[in-house]
């Protein structure tokens, strides 16, 4: 298996990537609970609790990977609105917006989806890539969500 650089990757490589792609789940998952607990609106925190559980499934899949036995299902191509393309990052803050945190959590996916793609190139076993392809695709979707809840909740009150 060819890695970053044209390295070898063996099993141990794999499995730190896997490791490492499973602690960004993680901090995905606690930043969206986080923000959850912090938002002072509950149908934002209903919905930012959606965000976090939907990255705890991808650290599921992640973790139950046999590379091995790894068959990916096809995941929905989600169409890319850019909006987070064209938005500055913020900070969490306590006194945060709504249109903040929608911007923020833009912005956590689009590096997500980044991630997953530059994994999914760095490797050659079809089986992760393939894995990394639809984790990307997943996570494209998410950005798509939360870009179209910036369409049609946040740009039309501007």
């Amino acid at each position: 298996m060819r890695g970053v650089g044209g390295h070898t990757m063996n099993r141990k490589d794999i499995g730190n990537v896997i490791e490492f792609a499973i602690r960004r789940e993680q901090e995905s998952v606690d930043f969206y609970e986080g923000l959850a607990a912090r938002a002072k609106v509950e149908a934002i925190s209903e919905e930012l609790k959606k965000m976090a559980a939907m990255e705890m499934e991808h650290r599921r899949k992640l973790e139950g990977i046999d590379i091995a036995t790894f068959t990916p299902t096809p995941a929905e191509v989600a169409q890319d609105l850019k909006i987070a393309d064209y938005t500055v990052n913020a900070e969490p803050s306590d006194d945060m917006s709504w249109p903040d945190i929608v911007n923020i959590a833009m912005h956590r996916e689009l590096a997500s989806v980044k991630l997953y793609t530059d994994l999914a190139g760095a490797v050659s076993d079809t089986g992760l890539k393939a894995l990394f392809e639809h984790v990307a695709a997943e996570e494209r979707g998410h950005k798509n969500y939360l870009e179209t809840i910036w369409e049609k909740e946040i740009m039309k009150d501007n």
